[in-house]
């Protein structure tokens, strides 16, 4: 399968992550955006722990980004989607999920985790993450 959906500008998100640096520095008179950003996150999912389907194929490589961030997720990833779905560091991968959210939440219904990731197959992956479908209490 050829991972051609879903993909950004990377431009557009190095862009994206000077522009929010500057808005949290501003904002919260912080600089990390990293760590906000997966606070953010982490914040999330606590609330609801399926919500990691907001995230889609980049959900892998930010869940790679927040158990480096010391965040206790689980093992279970996706080696070829998280290589895919990814920016050149952790900050990036983190606005290209967020990015995904956004347009997510407004073309999809909540829960929805059937993507078509290839616009010449027909057939459509499947993101399932037990770690988060079922968290140890």
């Amino acid at each position: 399968m050829a991972y051609t959906e879903y993909k950004f500008d990377k431009d557009a998100i190095k862009a994206l992550v000077s522009e929010r640096a500057a808005a949290l520095r501003a904002n919260r008179g912080f600089s990390n955006l990293l760590a906000f950003g997966l606070g953010v996150v982490a914040e999330r999912l606590g609330k609801d722990p399926r919500r990691y389907r907001d995230y889609g194929p980049y959900w892998w490589a930010l869940k790679d980004a927040m158990i480096a961030g010391g965040y206790s997720l689980g093992s279970q990833t996706d080696p070829l989607v998280k290589k895919a779905y990814r920016g050149e560091g952790d900050v990036e991968t983190l606005i290209m999920a967020d990015e995904f959210r956004t347009a997510y939440l407004k073309a999809n219904m909540i829960y929805t985790n059937q993507f078509l990731l290839d616009a010449a197959s027909p057939d459509f992956w499947v993101l399932y993450d037990a770690d988060m479908e079922f968290p140890a209490a």
